[in-house]
């Protein structure tokens, strides 16, 4: 029988553990494991909102090559929409500890006393540090301060378990909605019959008239119906879906084909879904010229 001391034990111990540690390492990362949980990701989002109304984006720990946009325009930190901000108003955060995104609303007073509205994505790596930095930023007269200053808190309202589904199923659910841009053939099971919809807080369905789209009375999905000018709708992603929420947070680019000069919505969109239905959808839809992609590849 061979006999280890305990010295030379240990130093045969510490030498495969400094040897199997990076591929165990690997494997966890390959196996998708998270490296931030809900309240680890939620922390993230604070620290960002706290660091950039502080003015101070250099405290935000940003990985070595992060990829920073707002309104699909690779932008300085340090030059932002939020170097306008005064004030956080109101804010709702959703986290997904599966994808490592999180996404704040934030309903913001700009410098200039007016409201701002500001969805910001980041996503979180091992260490806490941030590759994506999203911005889909409203600064425009269209920003209604009822709204984003109030946000609704059913959006961040836990669901009973019986009004939930699964997260394949909310994702199914996103993708049916954003495919639905495209072909304007909305499912109409996938809506409640009370179902509201609003763009940077101007209502857009259910009412007599709207500021945004125009036309007569409208459902969210009948405003879907038709001929309208938009579609088709690509390079759609989905980087939050709890189903514990009812929440999905999808991204899109909208395509005005029959437009002149073709011009493309950058759509950023946060629906709650209760009971398989979608209640009510909060989106941020900019109108941008010479766009070719949003970027966020990964």
């Amino acid at each position: 029988m061979i006999r280890f001391r305990k010295s030379a034990l240990a130093a045969s111990l510490a030498l495969l553990a400094a040897v199997a540690g990076p591929a165990a390492a690997g494997q966890a990362a390959q196996s998708g494991a998270p490296s931030c949980d809900n309240a680890c990701l939620a922390n993230s989002m604070s620290e960002f909102l706290k660091a950039m109304t502080a003015g101070a984006p250099n405290a935000v720990p940003l990985a070595e090559y992060a990829e920073i946009r707002e309104n699909a325009k690779a932008v300085a930190l340090s030059e932002c929409a939020w170097k306008g901000v005064k004030s956080i108003r109101s804010v709702m955060t959703f986290a997904d500890p599966v994808t490592g995104n999180v996404v704040s609303r934030a309903g913001v007073e700009l410098a200039s006393g007016k409201p701002g509205y500001i969805s910001t994505r980041l996503k979180v790596v091992a260490g806490g540090r941030i590759t994506d930095v999203e911005l889909s930023a409203d600064t425009s007269g269209r920003v209604v301060a009822d709204y984003v200053w109030k946000l609704d808190p059913l959006f961040s309202a836990l669901l009973p378990p019986e009004q939930r589904i699964t997260r394949v199923e909310l994702e199914a659910l996103a993708r049916r909605y954003f495919h639905a841009l495209s072909t304007h053939t909305p499912v109409a099971a996938d809506f409640d019959e009370r179902c509201d919809r609003y763009h940077s807080g101007q209502r857009i369905t259910n009412v007599e008239r709207n500021a945004v789209e125009g036309g007569a009375p409208r459902t969210c999905a009948s405003s879907m119906s038709g001929n309208p000018p938009w579609g088709p709708a690509t390079e759609q992603r989905f980087p939050i879906v709890d189903p514990e929420r009812g929440i999905v947070a999808g991204i899109t680019l909208l395509h005005y084909l029959k437009l002149p000069n073709q011009p493309k919505m950058y759509v950023s969109e946060v629906f709650k879904v209760v009971n398989g239905r979608i209640v009510k959808i909060d989106n941020i839809g900019l109108m941008l010229e010479g766009l070719t992609t949003l970027g966020f590849s990964h």
